[in-house]
């Protein structure tokens, strides 16, 4: 990817959680990230797409951010929805 445009380099991350109760009931919740592809890798570590993905509003990538600065991640979306519905 490093002959990539800027403009070209877009990316989101997505979680989709799935519950199936014991009614049957089946609830599916999404959430996503959005943001693009670093043209670098930044730091190893915590998350396993944090070194490339730098979120939209911000020029470092995921993991070289505090966890005040990421904020409510897709994943963290996902398990918000589906409790707030089960």
């Amino acid at each position: 990817m490093k002959d990539v445009k800027e403009e070209d380099r877009t990316a989101k991350f997505v979680c989709v959680l799935t519950a199936i109760l014991e009614n049957g009931e089946r609830i599916v919740c999404e959430g996503v990230t959005k943001g693009k592809i670093a043209t670098e890798k930044g730091t190893m570590g915590k998350l396993t797409y944090g070194p490339v993905l730098i979120p939209d509003g911000f020029d470092r990538v995921m993991n070289d951010l505090t966890e005040e600065e990421i904020g409510t991640t897709h994943r963290q979306k996902a398990w918000r929805e589906l409790l707030n519905r089960v």
